[in-house]
């Protein structure tokens, strides 16, 4: 395996343009990761993940032969900041413009935590550009496949790393006490939110999770007593094995492009998380949720052709609970969504971050992708 530095310094995996948009000009960066001729999945990750979150699945999804495109949304890496309210408007301006940059005509799509708000919309407004046989992973993934009639439909693959991840969910049914009292923390305070992280990534370097976070980053020097974050710990380094066993990258390799992504990540601007942050507890009154901004509702509205939508569940997971996880699935098994057939997938010994780094779960979404 080439040197981490070099893996991440992959000019592939730095990719930036300019697109006018309502805006204005706006600069988007983004990067193309894995088999660059196989078939295409977008992802969309969660808060504080940028595009740095898909280049350490670059191993599998080259193995595998499938391309992920991964776009830094707005505030995150070269990407331009856009204002809260705009948010969601301007990913739905940008995402296929960029798609029309790389001459790639339909995505599959999948999502995680924060990301769930993008890939709904995508969803709902932009439906001419997902594969008419793609797959969707994340907090609400896409996989339409081709019904009886030989017309779209639209099987749904979430990588549901709840109560934290993979659908968000509002605080209202969720529930979760910490993040009730982090709702009533003044907008303003906001504002520099994104150096938190940034700090203790940075100056620190302990073992740090950042998504409302992507990814565990973690540092031999670190040490800690926590139960919780040994476990973390022991879930990566399984997964790790992994990767070194089947995908020919040493562990000791892994675990230092681990820490290049946390540092190269919040040395970019990372100020795009602030807006993230009063998005997912509504700071703004959900109204820049879009056409997500009620489940049920937003359900309801998609399921006009029959879908199976997939979730994949973290064993353990702080950010939405049982309650949340209880109320997302309740969503989609309710009246007015008989067309869809929800099913999910509990990963052991995960948790919100990790389960968006488990092998197993990306392996699962890449050939059930291919075998559409």
């Amino acid at each position: 395996m080439p040197d981490p530095k070099e893996v991440i310094s992959n000019s592939r995996f730095h990719r930036r343009i300019s697109l006018s948009t309502s805006q204005g000009q706006l600069s988007v960066s983004f990067a193309d990761i894995g088999c660059e001729n196989g078939p295409v999945i977008l992802f969309l990750p969660g808060m504080f993940a940028s595009r740095y979150a898909g280049i350490l699945l670059h191993a599998i999804a080259e193995k595998a032969g499938i391309r992920l495109l991964v776009i830094d949304r707005p505030g995150m890496g070269a990407s331009t900041d856009v204002p809260l309210a705009h948010r969601v408007d301007t990913w739905i301006e940008v995402m296929p413009q960029v798609l029309s940059y790389l001459q790639i005509q339909r995505v599959s799509l999948v999502s995680h935590s924060a990301g769930t708000f993008y890939l709904l919309n995508t969803w709902a407004k932009c439906r001419q550009y997902i594969n008419p046989e793609a797959a969707v992973i994340g907090n609400i993934d896409i996989l339409p496949v081709r019904s009886a009639l030989q017309e779209p439909s639209f099987t749904t693959v979430i990588l549901l790393t709840l109560p934290s991840s993979a659908p968000w969910v509002d605080l209202k049914y969720s529930r979760v006490l910490s993040l009730r009292a982090a709702s009533y923390i003044p907008s303003k305070a906001f504002s520099f939110w994104n150096e938190i992280p940034r700090f203790f990534v940075t100056q620190a370097s302990p073992v740090v999770s950042a998504s409302g976070a992507f990814v565990r980053y973690w540092s031999p020097s670190a040490s800690s007593n926590s139960e919780d974050t040994a476990s973390d710990v022991a879930f990566l380094v399984t997964n790790w094995r992994k990767v070194e066993r089947d995908y020919g990258v040493p562990l000791s390799e892994q675990k230092e492009l681990a820490q290049l992504v946390g540092r190269f990540l919040h040395t970019e601007n990372t100020v795009g998380a602030n807006s993230e942050a009063m998005q997912c507890l509504r700071k703004d009154g959900g109204t820049s949720w879009g056409v997500c901004s009620d489940y049920v509702d937003c359900a309801k509205a998609l399921a006009t052709e029959p879908f199976t939508l997939r979730a994949y569940f973290a064993e353990t997971d702080a950010l939405i609970g049982s309650k949340g996880q209880q109320y997302f699935e309740n969503c989609w098994r309710g009246p007015g969504v008989e067309a869809i057939e929800f099913t999910s997938k509990t990963i052991p010994q995960s948790d919100h971050d990790t389960v968006f780094q488990s092998v197993e779960v990306w392996e699962d979404i890449f050939s059930s992708f291919k075998l559409q």
